[in-house]
């Protein structure tokens, strides 16, 4: 799972609504129609980390080791996301609130880290193994580059709606927590993706392949 934060702006503007209040509604309406949504990739470059021998590697790998292979290569990412909100809100007569976010969600890597064990003794065993750690750094990257796309027109694609508050104070408490539940769910089937697609790589017939490779290495 990633790590994330939810910025709240310090640029949000509280309007408040005209004296009389039978229009709140139709004046929400329209602000939430203005809201604005954005999804923002960064990437990182791999970095590499050849110190280890296998059985450490086995170690750092945990539950994710296969019961196939030594562990030759492993390669390590720690996503992370960030939301910033800048929340644009309306204060009916009564104090109630209704606020339209802009929302930015930020996703990237704190690092993808490839290692190679220390056994690897010449440079076409590296390569190799090397060569199947970098499906895993594509499955990170290629995933999140099109999550970001996915992510965003499915945001998009909700219905826009002023979310309402009893009070000012309410709405700085429970903003977070609605955001967090439209975005949730989005990146849970993204790491689940993610998930699978590394396991297609590191099935049986795949570690025979790189085997066949390493034998065939002078």
């Amino acid at each position: 799972m990633t790590a994330r934060r939810i910025i709240l702006l310090a640029g949000m503007a509280i309007l408040p609504a005209s004296a009389a209040s039978p229009d709140f509604a139709q004046r929400c309406n329209t602000l939430a129609a203005a809201a604005r949504t954005q999804v923002v990739f960064t990437d990182r470059p791999v970095a590499y980390d050849n110190r280890h021998d296998t059985a450490a590697l086995g170690r750092r790998a945990g539950a994710a080791a296969s019961r196939h292979h030594s562990v030759l290569g492993l390669t390590h990412a720690a996503p992370h996301s960030r939301v910033e909100v800048t929340a644009r809100a309306l204060v009916d007569t009564d104090g109630r609130v209704c606020a339209a976010p802009d929302i930015v969600l930020h996703l990237g890597f704190s690092n993808i880290t490839v290692s190679l064990a220390r056994e690897l003794s010449t440079d076409c065993q590296r390569r190799v193994v090397d060569a199947h750690e970098q499906q895993h750094v594509a499955i990170w990257r290629n995933h999140y580059r099109a999550g970001t796309r996915l992510i965003e027109t499915r945001l998009r694609q909700q219905p826009a709606a002023a979310l309402y508050f009893p009070s000012q104070q309410a709405m700085q408490r429970a903003l977070s927590a609605r955001i967090n539940a439209r975005i949730d769910p989005l990146l849970q089937q993204l790491h689940a993706g993610i998930g699978a697609a590394h396991a297609s790589i590191d099935a049986p017939a795949a570690y025979r392949e790189v085997e066949r490779q390493m034998r065939a290495c002078p």
